[in-house]
């Protein structure tokens, strides 16, 4: 069993990302996909097996950390889908949006209320 996190840098360089995704392997985190945002961004789509986890920041934190109905306190990223429908849902950082994800591809979804 694996836990799943969406992770998207603020810089949008690809070098930049790189280097990134190479400190997370190091965390035991292994890349499923990387997409590019609605917004020109690059998103990666990270994996680890549950267990391996140790102190995690909230920028890195497992997609099931979010709960269903969130007090806006997460950062805006993509989480689990809470209605169940999809992988992962994108969080605007105050309410869930229509962009969602499965298997590395993006599609768009009305959230449930």
């Amino acid at each position: 069993m694996f836990e799943y996190v969406a992770f998207n840098p603020f810089n949008s360089s690809p070098e930049a990302l790189a280097n990134e995704l190479t400190k997370k392997s190091a965390e035991g985190w292994e890349v499923v996909d990387i997409v590019t945002t609605f917004d020109g961004r690059y998103c990666a789509f990270l994996r680890r097996p549950i267990g391996s986890a140790t102190h995690q920041s909230p920028s890195t934190a497992p997609t099931s950390a979010v709960p269903a109905s969130t007090s806006g306190a997460a950062p805006a990223a993509w989480y689990a889908d809470p209605s169940g429908r999809f992988e992962l849902r994108y969080w605007d950082g105050k309410e869930w949006t229509e962009h969602v994800a499965r298997g590395g591809q993006q599609f768009t979804d009305p959230p449930v209320a």
